[in-house]
């Protein structure tokens, strides 16, 4: 609910949560529906969904690792080439 206080219009009031009911309700989603699940790109809403999972993932894997892990990964990274100049 609005305060009264913070909205001194009740039409504006009676406005603005009409909106958020249609955004929640998904209104424009189920009046236009899509007739496609693709985008421009023609990538499916599946395959974005696992690239975004299994990116998430990663990030999930790399937040685990300790900091002397991390430390450790990226200074033995270093081919032994450029460690002789």
């Amino acid at each position: 609910t609005f305060l009264l206080s913070q909205i001194a219009d009740p039409e504006t009031c009676d406005q603005m949560y009409e909106s958020l009911v249609r955004i929640h309700t998904n209104y424009y989603k189920n009046k236009y529906p899509r007739l496609k699940d693709t985008s421009f790109t023609g990538v499916t809403v599946e395959d974005l969904k696992m690239i975004l999972a299994t990116d998430f993932l990663k990030q999930m894997e790399d937040m685990k690792k300790g900091t002397w892990k991390k430390l450790r990964e990226k200074f033995y990274a270093k081919k032994p080439e450029e460690d002789s100049k």
